[in-house]
This record gives C-alpha cells, structure tokens and sequence, in this order.
C-alpha cells in the first residue's frame, strides 16, 4: 500500500509540473487525463497504464512548453525526467513482490539503485546541458537538427533499456534435494 501510495505521489508531481509551465485548457486536460490514466495503473500496478499516463503527462508537458513559448528550464526538465524515471520503476517493483513480505534492507538497497540511476541520469542532463550551451553560439542555425538527433538518441537508448529488461534472463532459485 505504501508502494502505491509513493507512486500516486510521483505520478501527481509528474502532472503539477506542466501545470505549472502553463495552467491553460488544453494543458489541463491532458494532465487531468494523465492523472486518472496513471492513477488507474497504480491502483493495478500496470506498467502499459501507468506508462500511457506518464506518456499523456510527457505530452502536456510540450503543450505547455510549446503553449507559452518559453524555453524549456532545464531544472524543470531534469525534475520531469527523474520523477518520471522513479515511477516507472517503483510501479514495476510494487508489480514484482505484490503480496510479498520485503525487508527494509531489501527496500533500502532498491532505493539506492533507483537514485544511482536517477543521478546517472541528472549528471548526464547537466552535461548535456553545458555542451548545449558552449555549442549554442557555434551552431546557431542547426539547433532543430540536433535536438532531433538527441531525441533519437534517447529513443534508441530508452528501447534498447526496455529490450534488456523484457530479455533478461532470470534463473529459477537453486534448491536442495533433500
């Protein structure tokens, strides 16, 4: 229970901040839809319903974006994309010891890895971040082609992640004969 209720937490930040890029209409709606979409998938702990619901979030987050013709913040974006992150993974543990009995320590070494990877990814958007600005002057012109190659980048790496997980080979427990 406590599982998912972290997870509604996450997925609630994960609606407020486009909501606080811009709280118009259309914005909105989209976020009210990723809530109950991705509320839904907590509620069941299904990762398809909960990654719809944080994919319809990701959306309103570029409506907003898009919407009130700002510059993305990258402190906003870094904060998207690792409570983004969070989620998808403490939805996908919750699905995995469901009915389980979990120790703290196991819990406590769970967490540990989820914000290793978490801060892999905040270093990364740092770094990212500074090239973009050292090269921002250099290629003035080309700055859509890069994002876009970025963003097939991160595509490409996001599937090969999903494909490993999926592909993972996972021994059944070694038992005794006795």
């Amino acid at each position: 229970m406590k599982m998912r209720l972290a997870a509604v937490v996450l997925m609630a930040v994960l609606v407020a901040i486009p909501m606080a890029v811009r709280p118009a209409a259309p914005v909105t709606w989209l976020a009210i839809l990723a809530l109950g979409v991705g509320g839904a998938g907590v509620i069941v702990l299904s990762m398809p319903i909960v990654a719809t619901g944080a994919s319809l979030a990701l959306i309103a987050y570029a409506v907003a974006l898009v919407t009130a013709g700002v510059a993305g913040d990258p402190v906003a974006a870094i904060a998207f994309g690792s409570t983004l992150v969070l989620l998808l993974a403490l939805v996908h543990f919750a699905r995995r010891v469901h009915g389980a009995a979990i120790g703290p320590a196991v819990i406590a070494v769970q967490v540990r890895q989820w914000l290793l990877i978490v801060a892999l990814g905040v270093a990364a958007a740092v770094g990212l971040t500074a090239g973009a600005v050292v090269l921002r002057s250099t290629l003035r012109g080309a700055t859509l082609p890069v994002v876009v190659v970025a963003a097939a980048l991160g595509a490409v790496m996001t599937t090969a992640g999903a494909i490993a997980l999926v592909t993972a080979r996972r021994d059944p427990p070694v038992t005794t004969g006795r």
